[in-house]
């Protein structure tokens, strides 16, 4: 028998407050610590309500000696629980599946190389194919366009191994009570992840981990037998007639036949979804969000959330707003981060966030995101939400000076209309320069980021400040259009192709995607090989 007890309380200042949980346990079920024979953190959230008693709140299951006894007498805080589960994505798949030609799947971030890891679980090796560079070129061409605002269009922040996600605050926004979703979680920690992903109430893994499981996770696939193919672009694919399903083309021009083909792509891959769309995917616009990223620095967001007592660790928000019909959000936070030039088309400019694990920039930013709905673009084209966003990335580049230096404002010259003047400090590489934020995006969107400015300085006051700035823009929060599937997870119109993850219109961020490669992969497998 296990015992849950839902709130144990350890302040702040406590320097290894995880170390002092057994003292504190012991101190409130009335016995010796020597009773425990096993503590595990369910769950760790930081609660900065009282600015004076700052305190972590821990969820902990523990295994005693004598535990009947011990709960009767502490029935008001401890109860007992079942072991958690896992769930096994190949339960219930046959343990002898055969194919004919391996699956083929187009992207290598988490939707993608989840997919692989699924397959490969069942004992099917697929191969990997990405337009993008393994995690060490792509870091050198990464580096380039930071120094010197030099962009490959096939090598940057958004395609390459990992996907766009490597390079971000690897912020874990699902919940973490489906076994499907413990079973990604485990698997990040198995690869590297810092173990309190499992248990901590806003987890995050960071860059810098990121890029370490990324590579621990190719080469565990490239050992069982998938197969990575870095640098080539999925052009076409066509009907393999009696041979193959399809045959899929790559810029290189060869052809590889596949009955089995997931496409992972994410969503700036603007160049695939044209293709596609010419091939007959079916494909519907669907609504997204559009805005700009707010940068302070680090210790103003501290203070409007600890006041003056010292936390260890870095502030982070989560702000909502509604102007008139409009929602506005922030999206991605990143304490202690960076801002990137997350452009992938040459002439056009998009910025995003990241953060190391430690977050230590002395920086935080934010997208702050308006929802953009579908009456806003649409014009009788699928791809009109694409080219909504490509003009605004379009006059984003312009207004930086077309060298990927991204367009930046104070954020009180923002709201009150004018010029900021003087230099502007940010994080943002290759550079800042002064431009009127509020002209260039489009006045809907403008205005709805004015009112909900103002409203989070009522929330947080301070938030406006001299040192705040607004740059941007932050178009690429999710794909503007969706790939119509079927409950088997195919395309409408093509069977045996996945549309899988972010790109495809079917996640939210790293978490989702992972979670939808699994169930794309599952779904092949529970097809291919049912007991």
């Amino acid at each position: 028998m296990t015992l849950r007890i839902k709130d144990v309380t350890i302040p702040v200042m406590e320097s290894t407050p995880e170390s002092s949980l057994p003292d504190r346990v012991a101190e409130m079920l009335g016995i010796a610590k020597d009773q425990i024979l096993r503590l595990s953190i369910m769950k760790r959230s930081l609660d900065a309500r009282r600015k004076s008693r700052i305190v972590f709140h821990y969820m902990v299951n523990v295994d005693l000696q004598d535990e009947q006894r011990i709960l009767s007498l502490n029935q008001s805080i401890a109860t007992e629980v079942a072991p958690m589960s896992t769930a096994d994505p190949i339960e219930g798949v046959s343990n002898n599946i055969r194919m004919r030609h391996r699956p083929i799947i187009i992207g290598s971030g988490p939707a993608g190389t989840y997919a692989a890891l699924t397959l490969s679980l069942a004992g099917v090796n697929s191969l990997i194919i990405d337009r993008g560079e393994a995690v060490e070129q792509r870091l050198r061409d990464t580096n380039q366009l930071r120094s010197q605002g030099i962009l490959n269009p096939e090598s940057n922040y958004c395609f390459g191994e990992g996907g766009a996600g490597t390079f971000s605050d690897g912020k874990l926004t699902c919940g973490r009570n489906h076994p499907l979703i413990r079973h990604v979680f485990d698997r990040w920690v198995e690869f590297g992840a810092p173990e309190e992903i499992q248990w901590d109430a806003k987890p995050h893994i960071g860059t810098d981990n990121l890029m370490r499981i990324a590579i621990n996770m190719r080469r565990h696939l490239e050992q069982s037998g998938t197969q990575f193919v870095f640098g080539r672009r999925f052009v076409d694919f066509k009907d393999g007639g009696t041979s193959a399903r399809y045959l899929v083309k790559l810029d290189s021009g060869e052809e590889i036949p596949t009955d089995h083909l997931i496409l992972a792509v994410g969503h700036s891959a603007r160049d695939t979804y044209q293709m596609l769309l010419d091939k007959g995917v079916a494909i519907v616009p669907k609504p997204f969000a559009v805005g700009a990223r707010i940068e302070h620095p680090q210790e103003q967001i501290d203070k409007i959330q600890f006041g003056s007592c010292q936390v260890p660790t870095v502030a982070e928000y989560k702000l909502a707003e509604q102007v008139e019909e409009r929602g506005i959000w922030t999206f991605c936070m990143c304490p202690g981060g960076f801002l990137l030039p997350t452009s992938a088309q040459p002439g056009k400019l998009a910025i995003n966030g990241m953060s190391y694990h430690a977050r230590g920039s002395g920086y935080a930013n934010a997208a702050v995101v308006v929802n953009v709905r579908r009456e806003d673009f649409f014009k009788g084209h699928p791809l009109d939400g694409m080219r909504f966003q490509e003009k605004i990335e379009s006059k984003a580049f312009a207004a930086g000076g077309s060298d990927y230096h991204s367009p930046a404002q104070r954020l009180e010259d923002f709201l009150a209309g004018r010029e900021s003047r003087g230099e502007i400090t940010s994080t943002y590489k290759p550079g800042v320069r002064p431009a009127r934020m509020d002209k260039l995006l489009p006045p809907f969107i403008v205005e709805a980021l004015k009112g909900a400015v103002v409203g989070y300085n009522k929330k947080m006051r301070g938030y406006i400040s001299d040192k705040a700035i607004i740059a941007g823009v932050e178009s690429k929060t999710s794909a503007p259009i969706a790939m119509t599937r079927n409950d088997q997870f195919e395309s409408v119109t093509h069977p045996g192709f996945y549309p899988t993850g972010e790109g495809a219109g079917f996640a939210g961020g790293i978490v989702s995607a992972a979670l939808d490669g699994v169930r794309v992969a599952r779904a092949i497998l529970m097809t291919e090989g049912r007991e």
